[in-house]
């Protein structure tokens, strides 16, 4: 929407006008360069949050998002710092005179990315031990993952398994708990982690497609059982459900 309203500034300026209600900031030189960097860093934001959605999303690629989007915001203070706006487009448009003010808005969103992501990132080794097993030292491990880390890496064969299959399938058909307990306990845990409120968010969704007002009679255990299967991945075996149920004779 703000993108939309920025593309259409002048007709926006030139019907108020016209109804006699004219905007002076649509007039404003420094009002139209904060709207045109608004533009660009909400751009930005809107492409990371797309980015944090979806299912089975590991906590260490939501993190890998993060850090990446930390690093650009530094690539963006320090350019703007020098009225260098090849990253903002809107921006860049408005030639402004300066735009060292923008590079501190940059700053501003680094400190509360910093702040809301701390704890997450304290786990950033235990991340990498799960994420990435195959680089990371055995020294710099826990003492009571080092010799599992050893073995792991030790094997090339469930190396080649590794590196074509996903994380998950990996640990779920090659790293067992008889051979690799606590590095098999330490996948579960951060397999299990809710990155995000996604999953609830369709959820919420979902109950409200199904439970609308033309459907005055849907009992709890009917909603119930409906939010199961609209939230399930397993597909359905439409075959075999079929066969179960008996057709309708002819009468």
């Amino acid at each position: 929407m703000l993108m939309c309203f920025y593309e259409l500034r002048d007709e926006v300026k030139q019907l108020l006008e016209m109804k006699g209600t004219p905007v002076k900031e649509l007039s404003d030189t420094k009002w139209l360069c904060d709207l045109a960097f608004m533009v660009d860093i909400t751009k930005y934001l809107s492409k990371l949050n797309v980015k944090l959605q979806g299912p089975n999303q590991l906590l260490s690629s939501l993190l890998s998002n993060v850090k990446s989007f930390e690093t650009k915001l530094q690539l963006w203070k320090g350019q703007l710092e020098r009225s260098n706006t090849v990253h903002f487009p809107a921006l860049q448009g408005q030639k402004p005179s300066t735009t060292y003010e923008y590079a501190g808005e940059c700053a501003k969103l680094i400190e509360a990315f910093s702040e809301r992501f701390r704890d997450v990132k304290s786990k950033q080794q235990e991340l990498n031990i799960f994420a990435t097993p195959y680089n990371v030292e055995p020294a710099d491990v826990p003492d009571d993952l080092q010799y599992e880390i050893i073995q792991l890496q030790s094997d090339d064969e469930l190396k080649a398994r590794y590196n074509n299959l996903s994380l998950l399938e990996f640990y779920r058909r090659y790293v067992s708990a008889d051979d690799f307990p606590i590095l098999k306990s330490q996948a579960l845990k951060y397999a299990s982690v809710f990155g995000k409120t996604y999953c609830c968010e369709q959820s919420f969704s979902k109950l409200t497609q199904t439970k609308c007002r033309l459907r005055s009679r849907l009992t709890d255990a009917n909603l119930e059982n409906q939010l199961r299967v609209a939230s399930s991945t397993v597909p359905p075996n439409i075959t075999r459900l079929a066969k179960e149920k008996q057709l309708q004779p002819s009468h």
